[in-house]
């Protein structure tokens, strides 16, 4: 967790931050918080403190207060220390491999303009869910890359992309209407709920009260059929709330601060 005071007091980094220098970020208040017990912990600069740390202790949601009991610096090799983000968003595709092996069918429809008439063309589909691209068959470079390689590697390379679809309904009428404009590799899969049923959701769940105050984010998620919800802190109680209201892991609750018991 990063710890940052930009002299105004000590505050957790909760939700996003402004990745400027430096950086930028707000949230609850660390009560007794003393950075001459951290030297060589933290970085300075412009007249703000900031470094991450592990900490342990009470929170106090009414007053939007963290008093620690425990803190130590954070180390990049802690494996106590949990992603409160949820794991990593994963782009490849559902598909199985086509008859004849994953190819380009028609290299002339096969380019950037191409493939960006194609999402817009999926965004429109009946039953709409999400859309992303599976950019693995192109070759990764190691950290003895040279120039010219590491711009190879991040080339948009749309013969080396394979598209991803996903849609509630007829899979195989959304391959056709895809097809009209994309000539590359193509995987059109279904989904359980539409882009359009998941942003509801995500409007009811934010408008309720008992949310307001302590949420960060929240973002509907296509590609799984979730809505995710960030929060400052969860001891349960919300999962357990949304998994009643919405039908169990739904809504999928993340929160910054973890019960230590």
């Amino acid at each position: 967790m990063t710890v940052l005071d930009d002299g105004t007091g000590a505050e957790l980094c909760l939700g996003m931050m402004a990745m400027s220098y430096p950086p930028q970020c707000g949230g609850a208040s660390v009560v007794g918080w003393d950075w001459d017990d951290w030297t060589g912990s933290f970085t300075e600069a412009a007249g703000v403190r900031w470094g991450m740390f592990t900490l342990t202790g009470e929170y106090d949601a009414e007053a939007f207060e963290f008093t620690p009991t425990e803190v130590a610096p954070w180390h990049e090799n802690d494996e106590t220390t949990e992603n409160p983000w949820g794991s990593e968003v994963d782009f490849t595709t559902p598909c199985t491999t086509p008859d004849g092996g994953w190819r380009v069918l028609d290299a002339e429809r096969t380019s950037d303009e191409t493939m960006n008439r194609a999402f817009e063309r999926a965004a429109e589909l009946p039953g709409y869910a999400a859309s992303w691209v599976d950019r693995s068959r192109i070759p990764q470079v190691g950290s003895d890359a040279t120039a010219e390689e590491e711009v190879a590697a991040t080339a948009s390379s749309p013969e080396l992309t394979i598209v991803n679809v996903a849609v509630v309904g007829d899979t195989s009428a959304a391959e056709a209407v895809m097809r009209e404009e994309w000539g590359g590799m193509l995987c059109v899969s279904a989904a359980e709920r539409t882009e359009a049923e998941l942003q509801d959701i995500a409007a009811e769940v934010t408008s309720e009260d008992s949310l307001s105050s302590g949420t960060l984010g929240v973002a509907p998620n296509g590609m799984t059929g979730q809505v995710e919800l960030q929060v400052v802190y969860d001891d349960g109680s919300l999962q357990r709330q949304l998994d009643d209201e919405y039908g169990a892991g739904i809504v999928v609750v993340s929160s910054m601060l973890r019960s230590v018991n």
